[in-house]
């Protein structure tokens, strides 16, 4: 499992274990009549203008007593009292539960207005007024926490885990995540008989897995709503395929490349759990080809907070190709973290049967993300060919294992290519992708005969001499210098592909895009995909650590610290 964000506090004595006695058994009792209590009156109060107040106090108490985690070890025996019960709740109090923390995550209720009335209102106004103008010299300006933003932090707090210290029994459950998995549209809760019937009645009528869906597209750049999509994508089956059967994919996906391109500027503070979060989704999203398809199919004019180049009519699905190949290269030069890499490569490798029209930039980025990954692989290897006995036992970086991950990494880019080349959608459809190779295609010579990569490069190279033949007089442009002479360092600084056209018979060496695209278009009729040696489909799926709430117990917890609008005394901390 991935490492929690932050560095543990320093703390105070550790919690100590007590020996059972009858005070204990006393406090376990009266800890479970209040938790039940609060539990209840979360799932069953009315809300209205008078009642929002009792609402946000329950929750907040809640929050409170479920925080005894935080001053123990996740793997630590303790007696936590009111961490047990409140997990220890019965099935039909966490369904209804659950079903209410949604339903104030999809209705946004405001804020009541005055709920004390018009004139003690404004005169509480005007005594406060000065205090407040004070206080906002000496801290900063957050926006105030409303009942949704508290009822989502509780739910999430209900559904990652159960400790293990706490709950040794296997057979033991989270009953409020299990009623998250189960949420849906009335006509279609989870099982069948009368627990389903039961189970309805609990969630109520008015629950609708496509307000829940709009809910979680409106605030996705928050990284608690993150969690929860998470949480849903991955065991919520009926809001996975309303996910992946939408025809507008941009509505969850455009939030999700924003926020993992805006991470990556050096000005962005990057928290390495919500760059996981979202290349987990990503992942998860990736491997239905429906849904790939149709991103390809949905056109964006341009681009606005794309920073790297201007992007004009590129469809969603090659915005994700670039986003990706961004992350890749960003974590080779920053981050260095296998995780990343290989969540982002095998999102890729999901998409790569699905590429259609893919937008000229992407294109060249992913013949650009291999170039970058051989030369590191070349780099290492050489490293490790002129390095003594000494140094390959000393340096991690020289080691075995770095250049099996390299060898991996490279091998999985190669796979991407070669499983574009021999899509169904044909290159009639991927003429950029072509002509991005035939641009490039030097870079594909210093490995065509290494052993492990050489039957991957080799079909790089039949569709280098099937297309390229006929733009040189001079032979298959396999065996030439390339004719399509851009700038070198066309990558950074000039547009993708030049729009100047030269002389129509290439007499000056230098042949136009048009004439390019159009004499691909013409060999891409006699290209036959069998042309290729077979490669297999690399198809990934996610699969969650056997032990999750490694991960998500501190990340949700330092998100609720953060953003709950209550105060722990940071030095008696021992979790985060």
């Amino acid at each position: 499992a991935a490492q929690a964000p932050g560095s543990a506090s320093a703390a105070a004595e550790p919690v100590q274990a007590r020996p059972p006695g009858g005070s204990e058994d006393t406090e376990a009792a009266v800890a479970r009549l209040i938790v039940e209590a609060l539990l209840g009156a979360a799932a069953s109060c009315r809300l209205d203008d008078v009642s929002y107040a009792l609402h946000m106090e329950v929750l907040a108490a809640l929050t409170v007593c479920l925080s005894a985690q935080l001053f123990s070890e996740l793997s630590a025996s303790v007696p936590l009292p009111t961490v047990t019960a409140a997990l220890g709740a019965p099935p039909p109090l966490a369904e209804a539960l659950v079903a209410r923390l949604l339903k104030l995550y999809i209705d946004q209720p405001p804020r009541p207005a005055n709920p004390e009335g018009r004139l003690l209102g404004s005169i509480g106004s005007m005594l406060w007024l000065p205090l407040q103008v004070i206080a906002s010299f000496f801290r900063a300006q957050e926006p105030p926490v409303e009942l949704a933003d508290r009822s989502l932090q509780v739910l999430l707090l209900l559904t990652q885990h159960l400790p293990p210290a706490l709950f040794p029994d296997p057979m033991l459950s989270n009953h409020f995540l299990a009623a998250l998995r189960c949420v849906g549209d009335a006509d279609s809760a989870c099982g069948s008989g009368a627990e389903a019937e039961e189970g309805r009645a609990r969630q109520g009528a008015g629950f609708s897995v496509r307000r829940l869906h709009d809910a979680l597209c409106a605030r996705l750049p928050e990284e608690a709503t993150l969690v929860l999509l998470y949480l849903l994508l991955h065991g919520n089956r009926e809001l996975l395929d309303h996910a992946l059967s939408r025809s507008d994919p941009d509505a969850l996906l455009l939030p999700l490349l924003r926020t993992l391109a805006g991470m990556l500027s050096p000005a962005c503070r990057l928290r390495t759990s919500r760059v996981y979060m979202l290349l987990i989704i990503l992942l998860m999203l990736s491997q239905d080809g429906g849904f790939v398809s149709t991103a390809h199919a949905v056109m964006l004019p341009t681009v606005p907070w794309f920073k790297e180049r201007l992007l004009h009519d590129i469809s969603v699905g090659s915005l994700l190709v670039v986003v990706l190949v961004r992350t890749t290269q960003y974590n080779l030069s920053r981050l260095q973290d296998l995780y990343v890499q290989t969540n982002c490569l095998a999102a890729l490798a999901n998409m790569a049967p699905c590429f259609k029209r893919i937008h000229p930039y992407a294109a060249r980025s992913l013949v650009t993300l291999y170039d970058v990954l051989a030369r590191r692989f070349q780099k290492l290897e050489a490293r490790r060919a002129h390095a003594s006995p000494v140094e390959l036992a000393d340096s991690e970086e020289l080691s075995d294992e770095a250049l099996g991950s390299a060898a991996d990494f490279l091998r999985m880019a190669l796979e991407v290519l070669n499983v574009a080349l021999a899509a169904q959608a044909g290159l009639q459809q991927n003429e950029h992708l072509v002509y991005a190779i035939l641009e490039r295609q030097r870079v594909f010579a210093p490995l065509r005969g290494h052993e492990l990569f050489w039957d991957l490069i080799e079909n790089v190279f039949r569709v280098i001499d099937h297309f390229g033949a006929g733009l040189s007089g001079q032979g298959p442009a396999s065996t030439k210098e390339s004719p399509l002479q851009l700038d070198k360092d066309s990558d950074r600084r000039t547009p993708p592909l030049p729009t100047t056209a030269r002389s129509s018979s290439g007499s000056d060496g230098v042949w136009s895009v048009d004439l390019v695209l159009a004499h691909i278009g013409e060999a891409s009729r006699s290209w036959k995909a069998d042309s290729l040696e077979h490669v297999p489909d690399p198809r990934f799926t996610y699969e969650q650590e056997s032990a999750p709430e490694e991960f998500f117990t501190p990340y949700i917890w330092s998100l609720v610290r953060d953003r709950s609008g209550l105060v722990w005394d940071p030095l008696r901390l021992v979790f985060l």
